[in-house]
């Protein structure tokens, strides 16, 4: 935790800063606003964040997602990127991945619409975007790129104009193995334009580059913005920092804050979160740290789709495998304890049949008394021979016992390579991985063709 704790004299000196007195910010239509609260409590630094939410910021962010999720969004703002500004903002969003030409990725859907009371306008947006999924790996990290196409209306509340635009965003971003990733994204490069009547609106150009490393507790974020078309506030600083409390079985808490330097529009932000399963929820609190103080609320709702708690899941598995392990060991000793009673029955037959065989020898004159004997002794030995078969059956199944106990163990060892491989290792690991699958379970007598036809494809790919 040494990185936040430099980073709060920076907090402190920059905060200063923002109190200078200035005029009065113009208003761009259209403005870089993220609609998350969780992005928001992180002071709109979220250009190199995992979060599906940052999509309007970044729309290469939605790549890594896996699984259907979608967000409903409200802000009560009393700041934009660019000065005070009054409005409200409604937003939806959903991220669904998909294979398109034999490559993954993940469309996005995003609707928000934005009142603003001050102004007398509204803005209407829905967009489209595409998000790939490791679209370039290395030794170093992955490379995604994001593009995003948007439906833009703004009217004016007071009067009747109103006009619609087309505009785009594109956007990439490296995530390095380490944690550390770094975005960059351009928003509405053509700049749309929405003049009508009294409309003399256009969107700004805006260029975001930021940074971010994430830990398993806690994740630092840092976004440089520029924009250009617009006379004030075309340079914007953004940071953030999040701290994750994990509880055993109530979920994941979050705490956020973050800071947000520019001319005319600096924020301070505060964010609380929580996790559970499948949904989360985030709260943010925005106040302006120089103009009027009037604080902002921003509130979201994120649900994942398929998304499980690891947890529960892990300790089902542990417990199917004590079970398994467990009726197995019974198996194991009934049947020991089973053909220990054979051997001894057998034993004892054997004893038997000799005294038999002396009585016979014996009594080898007396026709009547050998009959009988022969008929015992052949009742005898269709016991044995029926002990026998059932000895040969037991010491079979006993067999079958152990090559299902390797082939569960071989089974749980390749499911945790398949999990390994899902989450991006390196050659040389999956192939030191199988080597040693391969060697232990070799000539077992179990079925292995998995990992040695994954292991001669990973060698064929090295060549």
């Amino acid at each position: 935790m040494k990185t936040t704790k430099n980073t709060i004299p920076v907090f402190i000196f920059v905060s200063a800063l923002a109190f200078v007195p200035v005029p009065p910010p113009l208003f761009s239509a259209f403005e870089d606003i993220g609609i998350g609260a969780r992005g928001r409590g992180l002071g709109d630094s979220v250009t190199a964040l995992d979060d599906v939410n940052g999509a309007p910021l970044n729309p290469a962010l939605p790549g890594s997602a896996r699984k259907f999720e979608t967000g409903v969004h409200f802000e009560a703002g009393t700041r934009s990127s660019l000065g005070p500004l009054d409005f409200d903002s409604y937003a939806f969003n959903a991220s669904v991945p998909r294979m398109a030409y034999g490559k993954f990725g993940t469309l996005s859907v995003l609707g928000r619409y934005r009142t603003f009371s001050d102004l007398g306008l509204k803005e209407k947006t829905f967009s489209l975007g595409w998000a790939t999924w490791q679209f370039r790996k290395s030794g170093m990290g992955i490379l995604d790129i994001g593009a995003g196409l948007k439906f833009m209306q703004l009217a004016s509340a007071d009067t009747t104009d109103s006009n619609m635009a087309l505009g785009f965003d594109l956007g990439a971003m490296w995530r390095g193995r380490s944690g550390n990733s770094v975005g960059l994204s351009l928003l509405n490069p053509t700049r749309p334009s929405f003049k009508a009547g009294a409309l003399k609106y256009k969107t700004p150009f805006s260029v975001r580059l930021g940074v971010a490393e994430k830990r398993e507790d806690y994740t630092l974020t840092l976004d440089i913005v520029s924009r250009s078309g617009v006379a004030a506030g075309n340079f914007s600083l953004n940071s953030g920092v999040e701290y994750r409390w994990r509880t055993y079985r109530s979920g994941i808490f979050a705490s956020r804050a973050g800071l947000s330097l520019a001319d005319k529009a600096s924020f301070f932000s505060l964010g609380l979160g929580y996790r559970r399963l499948a949904s989360e929820i985030s709260y943010s609190f925005l106040v302006p740290v120089n103009g009027a103080i009037v604080p902002g609320h921003a509130l979201s709702v994120n649900i994942r789709f398929g998304d499980k708690d690891q947890e529960s899941d892990y300790e089902r598995l542990i417990r199917q495998e004590v079970k398994y392990r467990k009726d197995l060991v019974e198996a194991l000793d009934e049947s020991s304890r089973r053909e220990a009673v054979l051997r001894d029955e057998l034993s004892a037959l054997k004893e038997e049949i000799d005294s038999l065989n002396a009585g016979l020898k014996a009594a080898r004159e007396q026709k009547a008394e050998v009959a009988q004997a022969r008929e015992k002794l052949e009742a005898i030995v269709e016991r044995q021979r029926r002990a026998q078969a059932e000895l040969q059956s037991l010491e079979k199944k006993r067999r079958g016992d152990k090559l299902a106990q390797l082939q569960f163990d071989f089974n749980g060892e390749w499911q945790a390579y398949l999990k390994v491989k899902a989450g991006g290792a390196p050659k040389d690991a999956l192939k030191g991985a199988l080597q040693r699958l391969v060697g232990q379970y070799q000539g077992a007598g179990i079925d292995i063709s998995r990992a040695t036809l994954e292991l001669q494809k990973i060698v064929q790919q090295g060549e």
